[in-house]
């Protein structure tokens, strides 16, 4: 066994018969109508399988249209409060999938501060101390150059990138560096990075290269050479509009397989940049850092894969191997007439098999005919044909599989009677239509792929959604899911809700576990939790390893707690689903029954009343300054800190000493005495966790070790923090 494999599975082993199997993450925004994050959260799953490891995914969905919130992102830096010790002992980081949404340094700032948990990446942002599964750019350039120069003979190329991406900027240097390499000049006006990667931008850019050269029949340019699928299938849009067929006129690849490439006109040549692979080895890499985190572990390059498709001037190879099959069927008499004749015979029968097409096409078919029967061209100009039939019915509506392969059966008892008498040329005849055949099965192919993946295409949606909406109390909700998750393949779930809808996460009660957990267990409902990080694992399914969801409930602003379901279906976005369905139910109930009380973060209104022992009406609350709620806020906000008096000043735009003078009048204390008692509240609730140590208790709290922090609790509360939790329980 490889040594690596044979050491991580030693230590995990150990780990396990410890009772603490190993936890591992994945955070990330992914778009689930595409396979990318889809395929990362497979291979990440399957590594978690053969490695035996809990996973728990925090990945959120990026938005799909102007009736979602468009403030999700700080939706989704909630997640960030649950990825910490003890709930994963380490975290795939997905960094450059905020780079939409976030800048670079508020993205780095947000994972640095998850440090020193164990985290391996996947993208292409550079984090210090975080080690990266990556793909190697130079290397795939140079396999699709070798392809195009080597297979098709190319020699003028374009390339359209986009300057907004870092990895569409190597991409670009890659490809300068093969043409130097080939002794390819770069000819004028050939490089096209647009600004966005929006179609606005990306069509400009094809027109100006339109301009600039003559794209038909490989004239001046042989292949546009893209950087992305999507770029890709949106230049092979905007030829089409100028009439310009690709890959007759100009080939195009493109980089990525996305759905974009397959469900382009014509199928896009890509690289398979291995997402499966890449998640597989992230998790691989991550127990490696998990195992031994004072090793400084090198970023990790995954090879690539080249997918030929039909837009570089290729068939796929499954296309070409029909062609290789020999059918020895009995030939079929035929009639002995003039080419004029045997042109206009043709011509009503296959303008029969596919009426509705133009009058040119049906001739260019018949052209066609004739080349393969008497030039036998390679590919073949029947083949070729399809192709081109298959990419205008794609573009007006969509390809139905019995139909077509219908048009090709009596397109063959039409054709093989004229090479009856000719073994060569009716075995050359039955190859073209086993290819035809393939080539049909290609695009149904990519197009049921494209669908079954479309991520929000639920038969019984529509049904489900009707019974969340008709739920009226919180008992109704958890009935809806007892019934509902295994029809969307959940299997379960654990749900934690406040007491109030708030503006923040806060204190939450686990309140349903499904499947119901051993009497022991149940018995412990409603559990409070004051750490979403701190959350006991004995709640989850402890008897077996198992694959968890994060879903943060929440309406517009408001917040209502949050769901582990547990993975079932790998549709990823079915939970995002779910989670839109119970924030809304949840929204609704709460509004009802009056729960609608905001709360500070974690620390509860009667702790913070209990600290500050204030009169019902402080008259020095209505003069002009900060509040006492703003005081406490940031505060409460910045528990894992030490108390930065500039800082806070800065932060609540006041100078420091308004800020010392405000805080004494509201408060009675002085700003360090506040904090240091909110943050002694805090460590009551995190106390009442059982599987929190007290030096993570420490740590969390920005104490400079474990004796001080129980120094500071006694001198507070009397108590040694041991004994209070003793006490407690």
């Amino acid at each position: 066994m490889n040594q690596g494999i044979a050491k991580r599975r030693a230590f995990l082993t150990q780990r396990k018969n410890q009772g603490n199997r190993v936890t591992v993450g994945f955070t990330g925004i992914a778009d689930f109508r595409s396979f990318i994050g889809q395929e990362y959260i497979a291979g990440m799953m399957k590594a978690a399988s053969d490695y035996d490891l809990n996973f728990i995914n925090f990945a959120g969905a990026i938005k799909y249209s102007l009736f979602d919130d468009i403030d999700f992102i700080s939706h989704y830096l909630k997640n960030f409060r649950f990825m910490k010790a003890p709930l994963v002992d380490g975290l795939v980081t997905w960094t450059s999938s905020l780079c939409s949404f976030l800048d670079t340094k508020t993205i780095v700032q947000t994972f640095n501060a998850l440090k020193p948990l164990p985290m391996v990446d996947i993208g292409y942002l550079d984090i210090e101390g975080i080690p990266c599964i990556r793909i190697d750019n130079n290397s795939s350039i140079a396999l699709i150059m070798d392809h195009l120069i080597n297979r098709h003979g190319y020699k003028h190329f374009v390339f359209i990138g986009s300057k907004i991406s870092e990895p569409h900027m190597r991409r670009l240097n890659a490809f300068q560096n093969e043409l130097k390499k080939y002794g390819i000049s770069e000819l004028p006006d050939s490089i096209y990075m647009t600004k966005t990667m929006d179609s606005i931008d990306i069509a400009m850019a094809v027109n100006k290269l339109c301009s600039a050269y003559n794209l038909k029949d490989h004239s001046e340019i042989d292949c546009i050479i893209t950087s992305s699928d999507i770029i890709a299938a949106t230049v092979i849009e905007e030829l089409d509009k100028q009439n310009i067929c690709v890959p007759k006129d100009v080939a195009v690849t493109g980089f990525n397989n996305q759905y974009n490439g397959i469900t382009a006109r014509s199928p896009v040549t890509t690289m398979d940049l291995e997402y499966f692979k890449r998640g597989y080895a992230a998790v691989e890499l991550l127990i490696d850092r998990i195992m031994s985190p004072e090793e400084q572990f090198k970023t990790r390059l995954v090879p690539t894969t080249l997918l030929i498709r039909q837009s570089c001037g290729c068939f796929e190879q499954s296309i070409e191997d029909a062609g290789e099959e020999i059918n020895t069927a009995n030939s079929m008499p035929g009639t002995n007439l003039s080419e004029e004749e045997v042109r206009n015979y043709l011509f009503r029968l296959t303008r029969n098999i596919f009426s509705g097409r133009p009058e040119i096409e049906i001739k260019n078919l018949i052209d066609a005919i004739f080349d393969d029967i008497y030039e036998q061209k390679s590919p073949s100009s029947i083949l070729r044909w399809f192709q081109n039939l298959l990419q205008n019915i794609r573009k007006d509506s969509v390809l139905v599989n019995s139909e077509l392969q219908q048009n090709i059966t009596n397109l063959r008892k039409i054709i093989l009677p004229m090479v009856k008498d000719d073994d060569k040329q009716f075995s050359h005849i039955e190859n073209i239509f086993h290819q035809l055949r393939s080539l049909v099965s290609v695009f149904i192919e990519y197009d049921t792929l494209s669908t079954r993946e479309n991520s929000y295409l639920m038969n019984n949606l529509s049904q489900i959604a009707m019974n969340f909406a008709s739920a009226t109390t919180g008992k109704q909700i958890q009935d809806v899911l007892r019934y509902q998750l295994s029809e969307m393949e959940i299997p379960g779930i654990v749900l934690c809700l406040s007491d109030n809808m708030t503006i923040d996460l806060t204190s939450s009660n686990i309140e349903l576990i499904l499947p119901e957990p051993p009497l022991d267990i149940k018995e412990k409902l409603p559990f409070k939790v004051y750490d979403p990080a701190c959350i006991p694992k004995t709640f989850f399914p402890h008897s077996r390893r198992y694959n968890l969801m994060l879903e943060i409930l929440y309406h517009a602003d408001r917040y209502f707690g949050y769901a582990f379901l547990e993975i079932g279906t790998q549709n990823i976005s079915v939970y995002d689903t779910v989670r839109m369905l119970l924030s809304n139910a949840l929204h609704s109930v709460y509004l009802k029954e009056g729960r609608t009380k905001e709360r500070s973060m974690l620390l509860s209104s009667e702790q913070l009343v209990g600290i500050l022992h204030l009169k019902s009406e402080n008259s020095q609350e209505n003069r002009n300054g900060i509040t006492v709620r703003q005081i406490t806020n940031y505060l409460v906000e910045h528990l894992s800190e030490m108390t930065n008096l500039d800082k806070m000043a800065d932060e609540l735009m006041v100078s420091k000493s308004h800020l010392v003078r405000r805080a004494k009048e509201l408060t009675g204390f002085t700003i360090q005495t506040l904090h240091e008692k909110l943050k002694i509240e805090q460590a009551k609730n995190l106390l009442q966790v059982e599987s929190i140590k007290l030096a993570e208790i420490a740590s969390r709290l920005g104490f400079q070790n474990q004796n001080y922090f129980s120094s500071v609790f006694k001198k507070n509360t009397g108590m040694s923090p041991r004994a209070w939790a003793h006490r407690y329980h």
